[in-house]
């Protein structure tokens, strides 16, 4: 292997960086992206728990905050799910803006560096091919003398190939890994999305039957003045 980037020459080195770069990229990808930190299971029914529990206990006890703040920090459906439930109390538009802000900044941290990786992937055949071009080139500066070098003819062809073959060898793999996590994103996008609009269904829900219920005790309470006078 090291023989093989001695004999690519210089592009090989920039290409060693870009490969260290997009693995960086990947495993931090692969671990940011784990279900139990993105989107677990019981999410949303801790979250639907601790509602209850909220709306039963008015005051803020020690023990629910506490609650809140753990299912704030055990993913980021938690924080998404914090967000709606710290704004319980707002009409349907706050609700549906708060849960929308931190939603969108968890995608932010979802697409980190998939960008960069798709460049990346992008840029190492173009990098291969300039080191191709400098080999040519070389190639070509020896032949153009007096005598010809078959040695230093050999080195710059194998120079072109192997800087060829790198940048190749680094665009498959770094594209195929960009178009997996880019599936897996945008799957856990979908389920967020899916999940936000269960939890404004459900912190709607009281309260439209809390002013039902309001509403009834006004009627009552109208009829029975009626009555009395």
């Amino acid at each position: 292997m090291i023989d093989i980037f001695r004999q690519a020459g210089w592009p090989a080195w920039i290409l060693l960086a870009m490969s260290v770069a997009a693995l960086a990229i990947v495993i931090d990808r692969l671990w940011v992206m784990r279900r139990s930190q993105v989107l677990p299971t019981q999410a949303l029914a801790t979250a639907s728990d601790l509602l209850v529990l909220i709306r039963r206990r008015p005051n803020e006890h020690p023990d629910l905050l506490q609650a809140q703040s753990a299912l704030e920090k055990s993913s980021m459906a938690g924080k998404v799910l914090v967000a709606g439930l710290n704004a319980r109390n707002e009409d349907r538009s706050s609700q549906e803006l708060a849960v929308q802000i931190t939603g969108q900044a968890m995608v932010r941290e979802l697409e980190r560096g998939l960008s960069l990786l798709a460049t990346l992937a992008s840029l190492a055949p173009l990098v291969g091919l300039l080191g191709t071009v400098a080999a040519m080139i070389e190639a070509f500066g020896v032949q153009s003398g007096d005598q010809a070098d078959p040695q230093a003819l050999a080195a710059a062809i194998a120079m072109a190939l192997h800087a060829t073959g790198l940048g190749l060898g680094l665009a498959i793999p770094a594209t195929l890994a960009h178009r997996l996590l880019r599936e897996r994103c945008d799957g856990f996008v979908a389920d967020l999305e899916t999940m936000a609009q269960r939890w404004l269904h459900q912190l709607g829900q009281p309260l439209r039957q809390e002013r039902v219920e309001q509403a009834s005790v006004d009627h009552h309470k109208t009829v029975s003045s009626s009555g009395d006078s």
